[in-house]
């Protein structure tokens, strides 16, 4: 697990405990679901469930449903509170936007939690016209 993500446990008051570093580390290599990160891990899940839901509300990790599927988890390397994240729905990236990508208007973004675009990232929109 990178250092970086020990601080950012430490700084939303979470110990750095052996599940959550097994958590984190099998996120650092791509978007997982529940099952996938049961097997990967190794631990039982209500492990796995209640430090994914500890690491969401830290915003360290994030949900994304898609359609016919389980849910995924991604792991969250912005570290500014308010952004946007970007999911490719086809090769599973899921991209920390820059802050200032997306504006929401008034009175909206003074309700705004969480911005979520699910479509095709780049690499994969390039690979249809080959």
């Amino acid at each position: 697990m990178k250092p970086k993500l020990r601080k950012r446990l430490q700084s939303e008051g979470l110990r750095c405990t052996h599940p959550r570093r097994c958590i984190l580390s099998a996120l650092e290599h791509g978007p997982k679901t529940h099952a996938e990160l049961l097997k990967e891990t190794q631990l039982d899940r209500v492990t796995v469930y209640r430090n994914l839901i500890a690491l969401q509300r830290a915003g360290i990790v994030y949900r994304v449903y898609l359609p016919g599927h389980d849910p995924v988890y991604v792991l969250c390397e912005a570290e500014v509170p308010t952004h946007a994240h970007f999911f490719c729905q086809k090769c599973r990236k899921g991209i920390c936007l820059p802050p200032d990508t997306v504006h929401v208007a008034a009175p909206w973004a003074t309700y705004t939690e969480r911005i979520f675009l699910l479509g095709e990232c780049m690499g994969c929109r390039q690979d249809i016209g080959n």
